[in-house]
């Protein structure tokens, strides 16, 4: 693994910071990076980092009963700014790179790969890992639960040769291996925290969207803006079917039609990592490869090195 860099995205370090117990995966990081025989390097873009700030304290906004005690919050507060430090001194020098690159790095990034969306975090770590892949000649593994961003960024890892994009998922799997003190069931354990976490949003968000169906979707509102009521009753059936092809096209709609139905939005805008974990008919969603990874552990089918030497 020499020479290997492991950049995160917002959303795979706040899954993290969100999931982790005692800071038992921040050791893990920890002591993989110091490691004497090939340490793993962690980065995150700078970008990135501001992205995880302004988002890493959504979840406790989120309506849960566990954050509904205002001195605990203050407690789990505290918790998530230690944490932060910790991946603060993750972040890249992007000042450098743009220095040495010019101003218009990003912008030849984004015309050449064809990214019509505005400059974000997923494009800003595609840049820094080709910087890192050609002048530091590393192979860059960048992780991501954002699956439309990883769908269309992952040709352009592979054809520039610059390694590949994964998600949390594949990033637990990978400290696993690499921590012989890292068992099978605190690896279940942990993979069962992300799965909450992203079950969780889906009720919510779905709870949230059918009070307001409830409340506000009048005839008045139907005569006025009925594509907008098709649409929502739509996302909340995809919701309740835990059906997520597509999933992220609904977000781009209302997020266009924000004017005509702000509130509406704004509840949307606030469980924005629902709409991350899109699925095509080709791939699996984010939720379905946790419950094919437990399946594999279960069955032993999870090994590490020191398993398939030692049998």
């Amino acid at each position: 693994m020499g020479n290997v860099c492991c950049l995160l995205d917002a959303c795979t370090v706040i899954n993290l910071i969100h999931i982790d117990e005692d800071d038992f995966l921040l050791k893990k990081i920890k002591s993989l990076e110091l490691k004497k025989s090939k340490p793993i390097e962690i980065l995150i873009d700078e970008l990135v980092f501001k992205e995880i700030q302004v988002n890493v304290n959504d979840r406790l906004k989120s309506g849960l009963s566990k954050y509904s005690d205002s001195s605990r919050i203050k407690g789990i507060r505290k918790e998530i700014d230690q944490k932060l430090s910790f991946f603060r001194g993750k972040k890249n020098r992007s000042g450098e790179m743009i220095s040495e690159l010019g101003n218009e790095y990003y912008e030849q990034i984004k015309n050449q790969v064809g990214y019509t969306k505005k400059i974000n975090g997923e494009l800003c770590s595609t840049a820094y890992a080709l910087y890192l892949s050609r002048l530091d000649e590393k192979k860059v593994f960048f992780y991501t639960d954002d699956y439309p961003a990883k769908d269309f960024f992952s040709g352009y890892f592979e054809f520039q040769q610059i390694g590949q994009i994964k998600d949390t998922v594949d990033f637990l799997i990978l400290i696993y291996w690499l921590d012989d003190d890292f068992n099978k069931n605190q690896l279940t354990r942990v993979l069962s925290e992300l799965y909450s976490q992203y079950a969780i949003e889906v009720a919510l968000l779905r709870e949230r969207l059918e009070k307001f169906h409830n409340e506000k979707v009048n005839g008045a509102f139907i005569k006025s803006k009925k594509e907008i009521a098709f649409k929502l009753k739509d996302l909340i059936n995809k919701l309740q079917k835990l059906e997520f092809e597509n999933i992220q096209s609904y977000f781009e709609y209302f997020e266009v039609n924000k004017t005509k139905c702000k509130e509406l939005f704004e509840i949307i805008k606030h469980y924005y990592s629902v709409f991350q974990i899109e699925s095509n008919n080709q791939s699996e969603t984010l939720l379905e490869k946790i419950k094919r990874t437990n399946c594999l552990i279960e069955a032993q089918r999870i090994y590490k090195w020191n398993d398939l030497i030692a049998s």
